[in-house]
């Protein structure tokens, strides 16, 4: 657990983000997984000759390496999407779970993986939380203590091909490969231009992110000095969210009627209001949802978040390590979120609003 804030709305296009700041610095003794597999102390390979939802990966450092859900791997067989945070014990070997990332392509480009810049986009790794909850309700049917596993990931694989393939279709860029990292490189020089209206705050450990009224996810990491690093990496998978919504709704980021953009036109401080109420309710409903115990993958424990929203939990020595959490898609769901938090409810106003994570 840790205390944080929701601060000032950050606005561009479509896409508003509400930074999540703690209330004071904290060091955590891991290594992000970009880091280590650049310094060779982790390498991540295929499994034998390949099995699609599994890799190997192998930490020869003193350290645990912390990998979030949804970071992109690239080379080997296929480019894969890391879809479930671990913390991967120092000195040793831990099979992850792993999605396909590029439909295409099943021969070796290079012998081990190096990761790519960005985290997958919200749309992509909230599929694999589906699952995850699908097989919390399953387990839960089976008698009381049964768990769900890492292993029901796979499952997911499908539903997440095809929303690769759909944003390939809306956005352009797609390779002869149908790789999620090609539409990233196409759009590169547009991406630049909207992560520039996203700076990094101090102490930000997270983010809350929507595109107009509507909520994409949440991300938060327990330390300032670990978030700084992924800042830029998680942030670039929320403006593809974006740039896909700006695709759907005509190539432009005019409200549609009864959803008014809130950075433009008469009104705008009551519609930032409304979108920050939102943001708070969102949050509190991240806050309250219950959590299920699911067999893990390394060091720590870690929660399947379900109900209203749906997300993933890691907990390790009594630190949240990372939290991600996305609505839940059907109307009944999505409903259910706005109400969690009444007005004038337990989490403060902008500036002031303040929450135990």
């Amino acid at each position: 657990m840790f205390e944080a804030s929701i601060s000032k709305a950050q606005h561009h296009e479509n896409l508003t983000l509400f930074p999540i700041l703690a209330q004071a610095d904290r060091d955590l003794p891991y290594v992000l997984m970009a880091e280590a597999l650049a310094s060779g102390t982790l390498t991540i390979s295929e499994k034998g000759e390949g099995t699609v939802p599994f890799l190997l990966a192998r930490n020869s450092g003193p350290q645990p390496v912390l990998v979030l859900d949804g970071e992109q791997l690239v080379g080997a067989r296929q480019n894969r999407m890391t879809n479930r945070t671990i913390l991967l014990p120092a000195m040793s070997t831990v099979e992850i779970p792993v999605s396909c990332m590029e439909h295409g392509r099943w021969h070796f480009v290079s012998e081990e993986f190096a990761p790519a810049p960005q985290n997958a986009p919200s749309k992509v790794r909230r599929r694999a939380r589906e699952m995850e909850v699908l097989a919390v309700h399953e387990a839960a049917a089976r008698g009381s203590g049964e768990r769900s596993s890492h292993r029901d990931l796979q499952m997911a694989q499908g539903e997440i091909w095809d929303e690769i393939r759909e944003m390939g279709d809306k956005l352009g860029g797609a390779s002869s490969t149908g790789a999620l990292d090609a539409l990233f490189v196409h759009h590169q020089d547009q991406l630049h231009l909207w992560i520039e209206a996203f700076p990094l705050l101090p102490l930000q450990v997270g983010l809350v992110a929507f595109m107009r009224n509507t909520p994409l996810g949440v991300d938060a990491v327990g330390s300032p000095g670990l978030f700084g690093k992924l800042h830029r990496r998680l942030l670039t998978g929320y403006v593809l969210d974006a740039m896909d919504g700006l695709e759907s709704a005509g190539g432009h980021s005019e409200p549609t009627k009864g959803s008014p953009d809130p950075a433009t036109g008469p009104g705008r401080p009551k519609r930032r209001r409304a979108r920050a109420d939102l943001a708070l309710q969102f949050v509190e409903a991240v806050r309250q949802a219950p959590r299920a115990p699911s067999d893990s993958v390394g060091l720590g424990e870690y929660r399947v978040l379900h109900g209203v929203v749906l997300g993933g939990e890691l907990v390790n020595e009594g630190h949240t390590l990372h939290l991600s959490a996305f609505p839940a898609r059907s109307r009944q769901n999505q409903a259910g979120w706005t109400r969690s938090a009444p007005e004038g409810g337990p989490i403060a106003r902008p500036s002031q609003r303040r929450r135990r994570f």
